[in-house]
């Protein structure tokens, strides 16, 4: 039995210029529906974006999310939103109205506002905006830090200001984990510098799969691109020989 977590982005789906036109392909949802109602696995998906979002976007029964780089877990009969998460709201959408006014000059960059993080997309940008865009961020950053603990995530072409609190996709995979039966091996499939922590909460118990190239990476195996991870989808709803 496998315990299968898999980011969404790059990893499930190719990413886009403009996130929300990041979509899963009917190949890709059938495989997630076949091995969720294979009875044999334990499916979730965790992302960096909001709960919602990701459901959304993905649209699978019978399996469970993460969003918000799983301060918010639900589905399989499990439920979790991280105390911390609550506490920072109000401070997080604060910024993110400064942050809005602080980059509207900017073509190209937008802040997406979720429940309980923000994110500074900036891939569509003029390059040489980048770097004013970048102290934009930060500037916002530490001036609502005293309010709050907050914290700062770099991933690709994008900003993410989250509460700060131990917790990331490490965590959220051991969390539902401990909540699984015995016997699960759980295989993490990410293509993200967020998905790092996994790799390492999981190097000695799991499968780590890292989804494209990296020099700094923690997971033990790779894969080219979203479409490898299809093929190993395909491998894993195999029915055993």
């Amino acid at each position: 039995m496998v315990a299968l977590f898999l980011d969404f982005d790059g990893t499930l789906a190719p990413i886009q210029q403009d996130p929300a036109r990041c979509v899963l392909s009917g190949e890709a949802r059938e495989l997630l529906q076949r091995l969720a109602d294979s009875g044999r696995h334990f499916v979730t998906v965790l992302s960096g974006r909001g709960f919602s979002d990701v459901k959304s976007k993905v649209g699978i029964r019978n399996i469970c999310y993460g969003g918000n780089h799983g301060l918010v877990i639900s589905g399989k009969g499990m439920a979790f939103v991280h105390p911390g998460a609550l506490y920072a709201r109000p401070v997080i959408d604060k910024a993110g109205r400064r942050l809005g006014k602080e980059i509207a000059g900017f073509a190209g960059a937008w802040v997406e506002r979720k429940k309980f993080s923000l994110s500074l997309h900036y891939r569509l940008a003029d390059k040489k905006d980048v770097s004013k865009i970048k102290k934009a961020f930060y500037r916002v950053a530490t001036e609502f830090s005293g309010a709050g603990p907050l914290a700062v995530l770099e991933g690709k072409k994008v900003f993410e200001l989250m509460p700060d609190i131990s917790w990331d996709k490490g965590n959220a995979a051991l969390w539902i984990l401990d909540r699984l039966a015995d016997g699960y091996l759980p295989v993490f499939v990410g293509d993200d510098v967020t998905d790092e922590a996994a790799f390492r909460a999981l190097k000695e118990r799991g499968v780590t799969v890292r989804v494209g190239r990296s020099k700094r990476t923690s997971a033990r195996f790779y894969l080219k691109d979203y479409k490898e991870t299809r093929r190993l989808l395909k491998s894993i709803s195999l029915p055993p020989a």
